[in-house]
């Protein structure tokens, strides 16, 4: 799944350092790419389609639309038409820029610098690239995924994860195993691992599937003392509840992209965890997640543990959603999309830079062309707000665009 050479990541995978020039692991990072592309119909399925905001025509004035998508080419190649109505952001959902020729911005995760000179510098063809540090987009509605009312906190910690390699879950076993000797406490992980797999037929496993699972056995001896499996979870329906329910949240990888469950966490008001060096040579300097949110820890079992011990014994000294608040979910996505671009400062009346989202015009024409506010149009009120399947995404975006257009034409004269 995806393009280009993932084995050139893999040494990033499992080990804290690794011996190359900056330069050398910026390559390495952009190797390989989850978009979906033309060669790909075994993922069309997949494709979606995220309008951040919808095109408008109001007042005599047209305003383009604004959406994000990890298939900005494939979407371009079956809808000529699609950029003349909107912008576009790619995104790799993985560690490194996008490999889109035709989007107008690209999602790199982090505002590092050095980076995105080198890549300017060695890809001169995409050098013209917004650049848009958005972490946050995967589009979270962090109206949703909210903390929810609870009787009691019953789960200690909570792992959001498939069984691989990149996910580290034998180091986070050797953690739990030295928390339990060290501070004389039996706490349990609860893993959301998406697999319909138990703790009595892990034969019946994909190879290394099988491989961690016996490592993380040799290290436990009974896992099930030690971590609760749960194989599945209807995401926006359970998961908010199993969030709330936890005490800390456990994220084991070192190099991922956009990790969702991270934020829906923070979201959810729940400290995270995780390693320091997690997406370092990405990141550079820029943070993992926002000051008061959780504690990171060196790679290693110990440190986890003690990382693990200062946060569930120190639960009042983290506000996890009032700071994720402050930089992510949707209204701030939005407003980092529409300042990417003067395009809108020159087209939407008495327009504040500083929070397009509270655009009065803006509101009135999503009003006028939707029948809806620009808030209810953000937070997934419309057909239009996500858009899932190739098929279906061709489908309705061309009724769109010819309604669009009609409207436009019928208000001209």
């Amino acid at each position: 799944m995806g393009q280009g050479d993932y084995s050139r990541q893999h040494p990033y995978l499992n080990h804290p350092r690794v011996d190359k020039p900056i330069e050398e692991i910026y390559g390495d990072l952009d190797s390989f790419s989850y978009e979906i592309t033309d060669p790909e119909p075994h993922r069309f399925d997949t494709v979606s389609f995220y309008t951040v905001l919808p095109p408008v025509f109001y007042e005599g004035r047209f305003v383009k639309g604004f959406y994000y998508s990890e298939s900005v080419d494939l979407l371009n190649h079956v809808l000529p038409q699609l950029s003349r109505h909107f912008f576009s952001l790619a995104y790799s959902m993985g560690c490194s820029y996008p490999w889109s020729k035709t989007a107008d911005a690209y999602s790199c995760l982090y505002n590092n610098p050095k980076r995105a000179t080198w890549f300017r510098e060695n890809n001169r063809d995409r050098a013209d690239k917004v650049l848009m540090t958005c972490y946050n987009s995967d589009f979270i509605n962090e109206y949703v995924m909210a903390p929810q009312p609870v009787d009691k906190k019953d789960i200690d910690i909570i792992c959001v994860s498939r069984v691989s390699r990149e996910k580290n879950l034998p180091v986070i076993a050797e953690a739990l195993k030295i928390y339990r000797e060290k501070y004389r406490n039996k706490i349990k992980l609860t893993l959301i691992s998406g697999s319909s797999l138990d703790w009595n037929h892990w034969e019946s496993a994909a190879p290394h599937v099988r491989q961690i699972w016996n490592e993380v056995r040799s290290i436990l001896t009974d896992p099930s003392d030690y971590i609760d499996v749960i194989y599945s979870a209807e995401h926006y329906q359970e998961m908010p509840r199993y969030y709330s329910r936890s005490r800390a949240y456990l994220l084991g990888s070192l190099l991922e992209g956009k990790n969702r469950s991270l934020s829906e966490a923070m979201s959810c008001n729940v400290p995270v965890i995780c390693f320091e060096e997690f997406n370092q040579y990405a990141r550079g300097g820029d943070r993992i997640f926002p000051d008061g949110s959780g504690l990171c820890s060196p790679f290693d079992p110990e440190s986890l543990a003690d990382t693990i011990h200062k946060v569930l014994e120190n639960p009042k000294s983290f506000k996890p959603r009032l700071n994720y608040l402050k930089y992510r979910g949707r209204k701030n996505f939005f407003n980092t999309c529409l300042k990417a671009f003067p395009y809108y400062e020159e087209s939407i009346p008495d327009y504040q830079s500083s929070a397009p989202f509270n655009n009065l015009w803006l509101d009135l024409a999503i009003q006028d062309n939707y029948q809806m506010s620009l808030y209810d149009f953000l937070y997934g009120r419309s057909q239009y707000s996500h858009i899932r399947g190739l098929t279906n995404i061709y489908q309705t975006l061309n009724r769109w665009l010819e309604w669009l257009q009609d409207r436009i034409e019928s208000h001209r004269f």
